[in-house]
């Protein structure tokens, strides 16, 4: 009797929930990504569009998605697009920033958007109270709200790589005494030391065995990082119809955790990963699929284009660089290889295939939602902090190799972001065996002016445009996709003017008149082009202002075109005072001439009377 009293009530629940559902963009259920009504992979681009000689450690402290910087992004968007690619991945923004424009450009390019709430580490957002906690998850809330309604935004990352030992989230949860869920007693007693040195983080050895102290305190500390996002994840959605995902580094037996703590996450859309495992993926897609019912995403995946002898040869520190007879070179191909061969084993596992509906734990396959190639473009910068580095480098003269870490190239860390440095780590699973951190790029930069950079595609951009759209390479579809410094820089300010002539004073044209192949002059003839963003003043989502005409003196308009309006005023008030001045010498002279007219009249009344 209760039982068919319940029954209506559970199948009213049931259809609102399915209202609701039918009305959200996008939604995951059970492992499959349900975009716009249909099962979707997410073909992704990780994007940080630091330019040459500059650096997320100064302004704009990578924040390179506001309108002052239109003519990084719409230079970029339509080239990922052609690509192939459907959603693109940032690493952060400020909050304070205006990203609008941005967003409608990837709109307006037919793409998506996965942004990370940046938290950095756990210095700069500590999490071991109850009123930390509190204050991150809130941070987080107010950021997703921002951009609630804009159809751009498809997933918020929480976080990058809460889970890695380097970055002491896991140490402040293991500490805190506030925490509810997995909390035994008042502090989890996790040894966050490495297993081979006695501790509990998994570097070198096998999965804890159940009852051990370091499987009961892994499981107390993840369980609280997981609790703690799910918080976030419940306030992100109560203000925004968005995905809610964190993305974790592949490390310390991360599936085992997913499995033994993953119920504290259930408002987490899926379980990523950043995994670099060489040319396949492994066991990383059958673990996952035996440890939850959600999907998973790869956040990062790829290997860079440098083949470094440093991760091969038996020196140590490494003393070879960029352009040396080391046997070391740039390595698009094997780059682009590496890249067809994940990107296939990613969709061997996807989601969207037929039967997916109705994967759940326990399935193999049907895993993945998509991933993130890693990444846009070269990053100069990366190498500051090198991973491996010494302390202090080579340019130092108290430098000494046992100031270095295992496998470091002796000039990192280099802050010099004008400098294309090979500073890294060694990694076994990497094609040389060295993990290079400034060459992840699908394009390499040239450095134009200012911030101004050119790109130049490599091999993997041809490959995955190959397998994303199925549009092949040639020559015509190489120069009509990407400019070189001249087509971005000279030949745009061209473009701004009128190509010189005709005007008025053609004659003062002139102090940088810089011809294309047509003979048009740069800024009409009358100015030069300049890079300097903070001159052009802000684009937006369909106009780069940079670069831009400072034109001569008297000289006005996007393209120097124009006589200065200053300048018309100046030669109106010109004339008016050389017509005052002709008036008052016509004056003089017409009283001058008066005058003498009368004189000569008085010398004729004055001469005496002839005699008769």
């Amino acid at each position: 009797m209760g039982r068919n009293r319940l029954a209506p009530l559970g199948l009213a629940l049931l259809a609102t929930w399915l209202a609701g559902a039918e009305g959200r963009r996008a939604q995951v259920v059970g492992r499959q990504l349900i975009l716009e009504g249909k099962p979707t992979m997410l073909r992704g681009v990780c994007y940080s569009p630091v330019p040459i000689n500059q650096s997320v450690y100064f302004s704009p402290y990578g924040d390179y998605f506001t309108s002052d910087y239109s003519f990084i992004w719409l230079r970029d968007l339509p080239l990922i697009k052609a690509m192939g690619a459907n959603v693109l991945r940032v690493y952060g923004w400020l909050l304070e920033n205006d990203h609008s424009d941005f967003l409608d450009a990837v709109t307006a390019n037919g793409l998506y958007l996965m942004a990370t709430f940046y938290m950095g580490d756990a210095t700069e957002a500590p999490v071991q109270t109850a009123a930390q906690r509190q204050k991150v998850i809130s941070d987080f809330r107010n950021q997703v709200a921002q951009y609630s309604t804009h159809p751009a935004l498809l997933i918020w990352s929480f976080g990058n790589e809460l889970n890695g030992v380097w970055n002491g989230f896991l140490q402040q949860f293991s500490r805190s005494d506030d925490m509810g869920p997995g909390s035994q007693g008042t502090r989890c007693a996790w040894d966050e030391r490495y297993d081979d040195l006695g501790g509990c983080w998994i570097h070198k050895g096998k999965l804890p065995p159940p009852g051990s102290a370091c499987y009961n305190s892994s499981g107390c500390v993840y369980s609280r990082l997981f609790s703690f996002i799910n918080d976030a994840a419940v306030a992100a959605k109560e203000v925004a119809d968005v995905l809610v995902v964190s993305a974790f580094a592949d490390v310390d037996g991360l599936y085992d955790k997913v499995a033994r703590a993953g119920q504290f996450a259930q408002h987490l859309d899926a379980w990523t990963a950043q995994v670099y495992r060489g040319k396949s993926f492994g066991d990383f897609f059958q673990a996952m699929g035996n440890a939850t019912d959600k999907p998973v995403l790869l956040t990062e995946y790829g290997v860079d284009a440098y083949h470094d002898a440093c991760g091969s040869n038996l020196e140590d520190p490494c003393y070879n660089t960029l352009g040396d007879s080391s046997a070391s070179y740039e390595d698009g191909e094997a780059q682009a290889a590496y890249a067809l061969a994940l990107t296939g084993e990613i969709a061997s596992h996807g989601s969207d295939l037929k039967g997916c509906e109705h994967a759940r734990q326990g399935w193999e396959q049907c895993t993945a939602i998509g991933g993130f190639l890693m990444s846009w473009v070269d990053e100069f910068w990366k190498g500051a902090k090198a991973q491996a580095s010494c302390e202090p480098t080579i340019s130092d003269p108290d430098f000494s190799p046992k100031n270095c870490k295992v496998k470091a190239h002796v000039t990192c860390g280099n802050w010099d972001a004008s400098y294309h440095d090979i500073c890294g780590y060694q990694l076994d699973a990497a094609p040389d065996r060295y993990v290079n951190e400034e060459w992840f790029g699908i394009t390499s930069p040239t450095h134009c002016s200012g911030a101004i950079n050119s790109l130049r595609p490599r091999p993997v951009y041809w490959r995955m445009r190959e397998l994303w759209s199925g549009e092949k390479n040639d020559t015509a579809a190489a120069a009509a996709l990407f400019g070189d410094c001249e087509a971005l820089f000279t030949e745009q300010c061209v473009k701004l003017g009128s190509g010189g002539g005709g005007l008025l004073l053609d004659w003062m044209h002139g102090s940088q008149t810089t011809a294309d192949g047509s003979g048009r002059l740069t800024c009409s003839g009358h100015g030069g082009c300049t890079s300097d963003w903070k001159e052009c003043g802000a684009g937006n989502a369909n106009l780069s202002s940079t670069p831009c005409c400072s034109c001569d003196f008297g000289f006005a308009g996007a393209g120097c075109e124009q006589l200065d309006a200053r300048l018309y005023i100046a030669l109106g008030a010109g004339f008016i005072l050389a017509m005052l001045l002709l008036l008052m010498i016509l004056l003089s002279l017409a009283k001058l001439l008066c005058s003498r007219r009368a004189k000569v009249g008085l010398n004729e009344g004055s001469k005496p009377l002839l005699s008769s």
